[in-house]
């Protein structure tokens, strides 16, 4: 099967801007940041820019909800957490957990259940828990952070890096490694998809995770703020309805 086209590495290393809607006179702008490494359901990019995806639509929510102009901003994965602190054109960044972005960062209301598992192709043992594939290369995603699989393994974890899991997911198709650490959400969307290009064990959840907004302490988004406004979505299904079109 063919897979979605990843994001170019031009595309990776560029820092982008794209405008939704025309700000007005002294409406105030959220700088929303979304990662280049990232493939469908989290977000689509078309020239550089997002323009469709759980993270996209989630931030034009919020900004219609909190009164301001959203101004996206594509960077790669390892400058995230330092533009956050920096706080310049950089309010937050959506479907993060602590665990992956340590720092001096507010956390917005937990919203949307994940995971992160274990994916490992059948020409292999499936491992009945992770420390079957100690010592093991495992598929991951350069500049990501896996703390749970850190803890278990520690330095039995032997990471195999790409830019993005579309990568890893042909690394396995290829033979080239036997596992890969993959988000629960995304991993569903593709298999539904039948964007899977391999026979793959049942996956192995490693860690159960509630993604979050992270938002830099030198926004001018008061987090109260930001908490009102995903629990106003939550409330009234405007995020069940968001996360249901990739369903």
């Amino acid at each position: 099967m063919t897979l979605p086209g990843r994001v170019s590495r031009r595309s990776l290393l560029l820092v982008s801007l794209a405008g939704v809607g025309s700000a007005r006179a002294g409406e105030p702008t959220l700088h929303v940041l979304v990662d280049g490494s990232l493939e469908m359901p989290q977000a689509r990019f078309k020239d550089g820019r997002p323009v469709d995806g759980l993270q996209y639509l989630l931030a034009v929510e919020l900004g219609q909800r909190l009164g301001r102009a959203v101004r996206f901003r594509l960077v790669p994965r390892r400058r995230i957490a330092q533009l956050l602190d920096q706080g310049q054109e950089a309010d937050l960044i959506c479907n993060y957990i602590p665990g992956w972005l340590p720092g001096p960062l507010q956390w917005s209301r937990p919203y949307l259940d994940d995971a992160d598992m274990l994916v490992s192709a059948t020409r292999r043992p499936a491992p009945a828990q992770l420390q079957d594939v100690a010592g093991q290369r495992i598929g991951t995603v350069s500049g990501f952070l896996y703390p749970e699989t850190e803890t278990a393994l520690g330095s039995g974890f032997v990471r195999d890096d790409a830019p993005n899991l579309i990568t890893n997911l042909r690394k396995l198709a290829s033979g080239r490694i036997d596992h890969a650490i993959v988000g629960r959400v995304t991993f569903e969307y593709l298999q539904r998809r039948g964007e899977l290009p391999l026979e793959l064990h049942p996956p192995l959840v490693i860690a159960r995770l509630r993604t979050a907004c992270a938002l830099s302490p030198r926004s001018t988004l008061p987090l109260p703020q930001l908490d009102a406004a995903l629990a106003a979505m939550q409330a009234d299904g405007s995020l069940a309805r968001i996360v249901e079109r990739f369903r």
